[in-house]
């Protein structure tokens, strides 16, 4: 039984098959279109190597869909950016009409963009695939540098919302369009704590045994000074990477990961470095200020303690990111990694906290798995207290003890690579609205 048509689909208001038809007509002018849907409301990203004309634009997304009289959409917004830019040159919103509109200002001398009759072709059964395999296959992987508001496969996120509000009609014959430049987006409502460390979770047991190799295979590097921690901290990036990409739906091998970030190896160490120096920094001059007070008035010692704790977890959670950055955006420089990961978590900082107690919570548990040696060398002791028995325990203590340590670490290194991944993406989300762009 054959597949209902995309012009079918596209009547009924499908934001896949109208992407498919859309593409299928700019393709000659090297425009990509993604297509999104909320409600009644219609959202389309147009982007080319060139920022594609705004009236020319418009003009022809406006006629195509009036022409497939989508009763489902009352709204459409219409935003358009240059390939490689994060931030939109424009958008532009309008309700779709009954008639199809008068667009005399846009005529096909335009030097940029002339769109005036394509449209027709939006309409085309003979230029459209029936296949609906074709169209999903086509749409669901966006090209390299486009990612529109799309929902990750393992977060339950938030729809598009444009920052352009719309404003009555005073002519109730002809609604108005307006526009303006893109203005930055205003941040989302806060991170939800449960379920970034349960979308986390979930990216964790589907990529389990991907992930633990990897953690594996930073072990062993770990074990080389220097040049093996900055190998250490570049595979950190790359499972935080390719988180990235599986929230991102934009999805990367570990090979094509691992090619793009081997130039950086040394930059990944070089912000470990920089972030510890930062850290010893703010202990010693909060053990100075807090040891001076405490020697002031000694009573308040556990309120000191309490404070220079909060301090230094907010610090932390500032720095919590770093590696994110230099992971997933372009020739980004440590030192600019280290301001990066400032500037995204200004206001969310007691969000970041949240997320760490409680993923430290979930961990908690392969915690115990440390005290199975002691456990085990215990009874040893007890039967037979003299020297040699607990040289005897002592020498399978330290072992096991080492064995449990490196497989907690293993364990639970991924985990804390994903919830990063995770607060960056939603932070880059919220604070720049335009979805993820992984730099090559």
């Amino acid at each position: 039984m054959a597949e209902p048509n995309t012009l079918k689909l596209a009547k009924q208001g499908n934001p896949k098959a109208i992407a498919a038809m859309i593409n299928r007509s700019l393709r000659a002018k090297h425009i990509i279109a993604k297509v999104n849907r909320k409600d009644d409301c219609l959202q389309v990203l147009v982007e080319s190597a060139q920022v594609p004309n705004q009236k020319a634009m418009v003009s022809f997304i406006r006629q195509g869909l009036t022409k497939l009289g989508v009763e489902t959409i009352k709204t459409v917004q219409v935003y358009g950016r240059q390939q490689g830019q994060d931030s939109f040159a424009w958008n532009q919103s309008f309700d779709i009409e009954s008639s199809p509109p008068q667009v005399a200002d846009v005529h096909d001398s335009d030097p940029d963009l002339n769109l005036y009759h394509t449209p027709t072709d939006v309409a085309s059964d003979n230029d459209i695939s029936s296949d609906v395999d074709d169209i999903k296959s086509s749409v669901s992987e966006p090209p390299p540098g486009s990612n529109f508001a799309k929902v990750p496969r393992h977060a339950a996120a938030e729809g598009y919302t444009s920052s352009q509000t719309r404003q009555p009609s005073d002519n109730a014959s002809h609604r108005s369009t307006h526009s303006s430049r893109s203005q930055p987006r205003q941040p989302m409502k806060p991170l939800s704590v449960g379920n970034v460390v349960s979308a986390g979770l979930r990216l964790y047991r589907d990529r389990f045994k991907l992930y633990f190799g990897l953690a594996f295979q930073a072990f062993l590097w770990g074990i080389v000074p220097i040049y093996g921690w900055a190998k250490l901290y570049q595979i950190q990036g790359i499972i935080s990477r390719h988180a990235i990409s599986e929230f991102a739906e934009q999805p990367e091998t570990i090979e094509s990961i691992r090619n793009q970030l081997d130039r950086k190896m040394w930059d990944f160490w070089t912000a470990q470095i920089l972030i510890g120096l930062i850290a010893f920094a703010v202990n010693f001059g909060l053990s100075i200020v807090s040891g001076i007070i405490v020697g002031i008035a000694s009573s308040l010692e556990a309120i000191i303690n309490l404070v220079t704790l909060g301090i230094y977890l907010w610090v932390y959670a500032h720095f919590f990111i770093t590696e994110l950055p230099l992971a997933v955006e372009g020739n980004i420089k440590p030192k600019a990694a280290i301001n990066r990961s400032w500037e995204l978590s200004k206001g969310f900082v007691s969000n970041i906290m949240g997320i760490i107690a409680v993923a430290t919570l979930i961990t908690i548990p392969l915690g115990l798995i440390v005290f199975i040696p002691i456990l085990i060398t215990i009874p040893t002791v007890l039967i037979n207290p003299s020297p040699e028995a607990l040289i005897t325990a002592l020498g399978m203590l330290v072992p096991l003890l080492v064995i449990s340590f490196a497989c907690m670490g293993l364990l639970v290194m991924p985990f804390w690579q994903i919830i990063k991944a995770l607060i960056y993406y939603d932070l880059r989300n919220r604070r720049e609205g335009t979805g993820l762009q992984l730099h090559h």
